[in-house]
């Protein structure tokens, strides 16, 4: 779990350093965000590692759960060269396939570049258990095709007993306020 942990971190940190690189050569300046609400239905399955997948397998328990949910999206700022500054906040519902649906919550705070490439890093509450709270990594990429935006997301979720890997895919479609 931790060397799974440090590559997540490392993945993270390569990120903002070839953000920041890639800024670098040509002299940006922040703006005022354009209103744009990005918020819209995810979908995705979590794979559960560590103590607890071991339990579920070796219980014939499939170590997997699926998730829906709703994320929301606030821009907070953007550069001229097109990177902004996100907070999302992902609502989970998870698990409808066992006896024991799951509730998770996540705040990120995270960039977004022009090309689509994001990232974030932040908290996550979860009802699985007792109730967990630990951090949540993530990085994806948003894909737009006129007024349709398709976020692609993977999530690196470490606890205590417990490492889930979340893929999620989700859409938004946006009319332009010109």
């Amino acid at each position: 779990m931790k060397k799974s942990m440090l590559t997540m971190i490392t993945v993270c940190a390569l990120s903002l350093i070839a953000v920041a690189q890639g800024g670098s050569a040509q002299e940006s300046t922040f703006r005022p965000p354009k209103p744009i609400k990005l918020s819209g239905p995810r979908a995705g399955l979590t794979y559960i590692g560590g103590e607890m997948g071991k339990y579920m397998r070796d219980n014939d328990i499939f170590p997997y759960i699926s998730q829906v949910g709703w994320q929301f999206e606030t821009r907070y700022f953007e550069t001229t060269d097109g990177l902004q500054g996100l907070i999302e906040t992902v609502i989970l519902l998870g698990g409808f396939e066992t006896d024991q649906p799951v509730l998770s919550l996540s705040l990120l705070v995270g960039f977004r570049t022009r090309d689509g490439f994001e990232a974030g890093v932040g908290p996550n509450l979860s009802t699985a258990g007792d109730g967990t709270s630990s951090f949540v990594f993530a990085v994806g990429h948003t894909y737009k095709n006129d007024n349709v935006y398709i976020p692609i997301n993977f999530a690196f979720v470490p606890s205590s007993g417990a490492v889930k890997y979340t893929f999620l895919v989700g859409f938004i479609l946006r009319k332009d306020r010109n």
